[in-house]
């Protein structure tokens, strides 16, 4: 039986100031999720479900209780008052409720048991949930050669490489030490959770993959796989390790 993955969506809530979405209607709120990680989990033998941002425990309870996965997709900025900093220069549109939204949902997933893989701000938002912080814009509080804003780029293209540490999950998926990847974050981890542990890293040191210590199937990465792994085979590795876990 193909496991069920619920997949977090953006929300433009029309009642937000300074946001630029096209709504058919004025004053209509909407979510949406990429295909990319929809088409990448069915052809890995999941059923791709999108989850609207409701918060309410209940609602939150009654996700989780059905799903056998949980896929954190990429978005909007978590906002800095969840890892204790004041806004800062350089900060993009926040999530808004999203952000309370998917930290309930994260950790009533690992409260069941279920695997959770993060991508981009989904791998922000578990360093977050468990105590870590971020670093709100890297160009103007990280000095680094690489870009990795990804302006330019199409959604495949090669940005920098990632070095795969130790016997890691992702070592072990890839069965290699460097994996080139995408990249399109502005924001990048400061302080790792003490709960998690990285498992890569960009050639500047950039932390680009963790997992948790004692939930090993909760795990995510910095750059977008989803995009890559339509041209890119060996990036869809990601999509069968988690279906996989997630079959189990």
């Amino acid at each position: 039986m193909r496991p069920l993955i619920g997949i977090t969506s953006n929300l433009n809530d029309a009642r937000t100031p300074g946001k630029d979405f096209n709504r058919d209607i004025l004053g209509r709120d909407t979510h949406a999720t990429s295909m990319d990680y929809a088409r990448n989990i069915e052809r890995a033998g999941g059923i791709p479900l999108s989850i609207p941002p409701i918060l309410d425990e209940a609602y939150i309870e009654g996700v989780v209780e059905r799903l056998d996965g949980l896929l954190l997709s990429g978005g909007a900025d978590i906002h800095p008052k969840h890892y204790g900093q004041s806004i800062k220069r350089g900060l993009g549109t926040v999530g808004g409720i999203r952000d309370d939204f998917e930290i309930a949902l994260l950790k009533k997933a690992v409260e069941k048991g279920i695997p959770v893989l993060g991508i981009c701000r989904g791998f922000q938002l578990i360093n977050v949930a468990f105590g870590g912080t971020l670093i709100q814009d890297i160009n103007t509080y990280h000095k680094t050669q690489i870009q990795h804003v990804g302006l330019g780029l199409m959604k495949q293209d090669t940005a920098h490489k990632v070095f795969l540490l130790g016997d890691s999950m992702l070592h072990n998926i890839f069965l290699k030490e460097t994996l080139h990847v995408n990249s399109y974050h502005h924001q990048i981890i400061d302080e790792l959770s003490e709960e998690l542990t990285a498992i890569a890293t960009s050639e500047d040191g950039i932390v680009e993959g963790l997992v948790h210590l004692k939930h090993p199937d909760v795990f995510g990465v910095q750059w977008h796989p989803e995009m890559m792994a339509e041209s890119v085979e060996e990036q869809f590795r990601i999509f069968e390790a988690f279906i996989a876990k997630a079959k189990k």
